[in-house]
């Protein structure tokens, strides 16, 4: 386990893989290793261990989405729904817990709120594309990729940015020549081995 070996350093905490599932689907972490990033997957029982090389990686993908501003509004209309009963009670008792009960969702919502936006966080490889549930913070995952570029680019080499553009224009014709369609997306991303990672975000 990591945990026992000094080479390894926590990214990130153990997080669920899966927010919206009722029974818990597992947790998952990130540990960085010396020349990889190892993603430890968890239910209680078993560990699953995948590594990832920084050689091996062409693109890591971060998307905002919008499930805080959900959790945000759906926690506050909890609070005002039981706000409002507690004004409407007259029983002393119910107003204070009522109003407790308030205050509780409330300060969840404000704290849900002050971690900042939520993400979906994925890496791409030549072989797969394996999401990063344990980056599901839009500032967290930025300040783990800034950890990881310098370490990426220097296991595979960092090109200089007429050299990605050549790399992708070359890209973009083979595609044409085969019949393939041409990618309109700017943030498409080379299956050359030898190309750095893309960070999209």
């Amino acid at each position: 386990m990591p945990g026992d070996e000094p080479k390894y350093q926590r990214l990130t905490r153990a997080r669920p893989r899966s927010r919206a599932a009722i029974v818990s689907s597992g947790n998952s972490s990130l540990w960085l290793g010396p020349d990889h990033v190892l993603c430890i997957d968890s239910t209680g029982y078993t560990e699953n261990y995948k590594r990832f090389y920084f050689r091996d990686i062409q693109a890591i993908l971060i998307r905002k989405t919008e499930a805080y501003k959900i959790w945000t509004l759906v926690l506050g209309v909890l609070a005002g729904i039981f706000a409002l009963i507690a004004a409407l009670t007259s029983d002393v008792t119910g107003k204070y817990v009522l109003g407790s009960i308030a205050g509780f969702f409330l300060l969840l919502a404000a704290l849900y709120l002050s971690f900042g936006p939520t993400a979906a966080c994925s890496v791409q490889t030549a072989v797969q594309t394996e999401a990063w549930p344990s980056l599901n913070r839009l500032r967290r995952a930025r300040k783990v990729l800034n950890r990881l570029r310098p370490l990426i680019a220097s296991a595979q080499g960092e090109l200089k940015p007429e050299e990605i553009t050549l790399r992708f224009q070359q890209g973009s014709s083979a595609a044409s020549g085969a019949g393939a369609p041409v990618p309109a997306n700017p943030s498409y991303i080379s299956d050359d081995p030898n190309a750095p990672p893309r960070i999209i975000s």
